[in-house]
């Protein structure tokens, strides 16, 4: 009963096989592949950190080092001292006798004229009663009244004038500084601090880490069936679906119970110090109290006195006059003119001399003023003070200073990480189908990469022939294999080599896309495989060499 039962197992498990040979209803010129689902899996990588990260302190004492510090002892200052006035000597000139004038008496002058004079006048006669006359005497001037001017002298007197000799001056006392001490509080000593490091401390654990999930698949007896009728002995296999059990993977770690710590102590505290400051000094340093000044002290001018004639009452005049000079002269005069007839009787003249004067005048002079000279004593500069400038005194103080405290360098130590691969589970398989694929894929087909001539780099347009061409028939899961040819120059085996690295370029390339290495298989052929006549020794184009020299793939299966 046993066996017939398996028998019919088997049987229902040939014919479900044999129905699943060829794909049913195929179209004449397309491709098939039979593809029995797999599994898939996919590995991932697990970081379990078997050691925490913490800190480890180290502490680094305080440093100190002895300063000479130089400390003003006595302020800087200034010191008066006088700078005596600069006295010159000057000459002047002073007035003894004002300038004056005086008046030059200017001569009356007289000339001589000659004047005609009528000594008978005209007149006339009548006929019939003739004219009487008379002699009769009358004036003449000779000379003119004139004025003379007569000078009357200037008046002078002798006075005193007191002039300078040395004028008025100052002269600068020196009020000196005052000095004074006080004490000057230093720091002497400083202080650091001291501290105490607490390092980390761990527990020891442990992690499990599942490497690989529970699984299941088929697995196919080794011995058929005894009473299996079929020629071939696998259709009449056992087929178990058996379970596979999780692995894990336990890996010892180490948990942080607490990181490391630190406490900062002072090395002097003014509360255990007496309540006094730490580590301070004192020392005498020497101020000026009250700044150097200066007192004026006013120097008389001196004085001289000497003569001086002045001019009281200015030179004047005094006009006398002078009466005129007249002659007496006698002339005939007609007393009756004649009645009747009237004959004229011309004038009868005679010429006389005369002197002209002219008046006496007088004629400004002036009188210069007489000087003397005299010398003086005149200040130049005054007297002005210059500060003598107190030089700083410094001395020397020994300190102790503190160059850097005492600190904690704090190293962190990174955590410790162990990377276990883990397989999951990602697409559950098992079923059996048929796909359709394209025929040409089957078949190798180029990819339009022009290598450089000896190089295996993938140049930016080869890259994209790749992620255009390739790229997408491996994303639908199927096998590939990538064929790198090279032309005939050079020998085999360098070629072989060269070939190989151009097809395990293309390949990097692809895994860096993401495509599992798994999928894809690399052959270099070399100058093996020659699509034209340029084999070794035959002359070729560059054009013809560059068809042998040429990268391929094609589709090794699809299963997935």
């Amino acid at each position: 009963m046993r066996k017939k039962l398996f028998f019919g197992l088997a049987l229902a498990f040939g014919s479900f096989a044999f129905g699943q040979d060829l794909p049913t209803n195929p179209e004449p010129g397309k491709c098939y592949v039979r593809c029995v689902t797999p599994d898939i899996y996919e590995n991932q990588d697990v970081q379990v950190m078997v050691s925490p990260a913490y800190k480890k302190l180290k502490v680094v004492p305080a440093k100190y080092t002895s300063v000479n510090e130089t400390v003003v002892s006595k302020v800087a200052g200034e010191e008066l001292a006088v700078v005596p006035a600069v006295y010159g000597t000057e000459t002047f000139d002073i007035v003894t006798k004002e300038a004056s004038q005086r008046l030059v008496k200017i001569p009356s002058t007289s000339s001589r004229e000659t004047e005609t004079v009528v000594v008978k006048e005209a007149s006339y006669r009548l006929k019939v009663v003739p004219a009487v006359y008379e002699t009769r005497t009358f004036d003449v001037v000779t000379r003119p009244a004139y004025q003379k001017v007569v000078i009357v002298p200037a008046v002078y007197e002798t006075r005193d004038v007191v002039i300078p000799v040395k004028e008025a001056s100052q002269r600068l006392e020196v009020i000196p500084a005052e000095w004074g001490q006080e004490t000057v509080t230093y720091k002497k000593r400083e202080f650091g601090s001291s501290i105490r490091v607490t390092p980390a401390s761990f527990s020891n654990d442990f992690e499990t880490v599942e490497v690989k999930p529970a699984a299941a698949e088929w697995q196919m007896s080794e011995i058929p069936p005894a009473d299996c009728n079929s020629s071939n002995p696998d259709d009449c296999r056992y087929w178990c679906y058996k379970a596979i059990p999780a692995q894990n993977e336990i890996v010892p770690v180490k948990r942080l119970a607490a990181d490391a710590s630190s406490e900062r102590t002072p090395d002097c505290d003014p509360n255990t110090n007496g309540g006094k400051p730490c580590g301070e000094g004192t020392f005498t340093r020497t101020i000026m109290i009250t700044p150097a000044s200066t007192r004026v002290i006013t120097i008389p001018e001196v004085t001289k006195t000497i003569k001086k004639t002045v001019m009281v009452t200015p030179p004047t005049t005094r006009i006398v006059d002078v009466p005129a000079e007249v002659k007496t002269m006698k002339r005939r005069v007609m007393v009756t003119p004649p009645t009747t007839e009237r004959i004229e009787i011309p004038a009868v003249t005679e010429t006389v001399k005369r002197t002209v004067i002219t008046n006496e005048s007088t004629r400004v002079e002036d009188i210069p003023s007489i000087s003397k000279t005299y010398k003086k004593t005149v200040m130049t500069d005054a007297p002005t003070t210059r500060a003598i400038p107190v030089v700083q005194k410094e001395k020397t103080l020994k300190t102790t200073k503190l160059v850097e405290d005492a600190k904690v360098v704090s190293t962190d130590v990174p955590a410790i990480f162990k990377t276990v691969t883990k397989e999951v589970l990602t697409k559950k398989g098992g079923l059996t189908t048929w796909k359709e694929v394209d025929c040409k894929l089957l078949v190798y087909n180029d990819l339009n990469i022009n290598w450089n001539l000896g190089s295996a780099t993938l140049t930016a347009s080869a890259k994209r022939e790749i992620d255009t061409k390739l790229l997408p028939v491996l994303q639908t899961g199927v096998s590939v294999e990538i064929a790198s040819h090279t032309d005939s120059r050079g020998t085999a085996s360098s070629n072989e080599a060269l070939s190989q690295r151009r097809a395990q370029a293309v390949t990097n390339y692809l895994i860096s896309k993401g495509i599992n290495a798994s999928k894809i298989v690399s052959n270099g052929y070399g100058e093996r495989r020659l699509v034209n006549r340029c084999k070794d020794g035959v002359s070729c184009t560059e054009r013809e060499h560059l068809q042998n020299r040429r990268t391929q793939f094609r589709v090794l299966d699809q299963k997935n």
